[in-house]
């Protein structure tokens, strides 16, 4: 699942970035942080808080776009493993975060 969901992270940032994306992984609350952050077009009509919704897309002309499945899916999973995920947009650069819970070690 934590696989998906990097890969729907890299797919949306190299769709909708207006420039370079920066990656964080981080320990956050006791839990693993990964922030997915890039800059966005001026004018960019975004809604953080609509950004999970299934289907959802910035612009609803786009037809050859993808679908505004990813992260919606990023959010199921996050959530299925007992973590969350999150965005934001502040000066000019959108940031999605994911938390999860860290993977307990094996016994020896």
């Amino acid at each position: 699942m934590t696989a998906r969901i990097i890969r729907n992270l890299i797919a949306n940032s190299l769709a909708h970035s207006a420039g370079d994306v920066e990656v964080k992984v981080a320990l956050a609350e006791g839990q693993a942080l990964l922030a997915f952050r890039n800059p966005v077009a001026a004018g960019t009509p975004l809604q953080p808080e609509r950004l999970f919704e299934r289907f959802y897309t910035a612009d609803e002309a786009r037809t050859s776009r993808p679908s505004g499945l990813g992260l919606h899916i990023v959010q199921l999973l996050a959530e299925q493993m007992g973590g969350s995920a999150g965005a934001s947009v502040e000066a000019g650069s959108f940031e999605v975060r994911v938390k999860l819970p860290l993977a307990a070690a094996p016994d020896p």
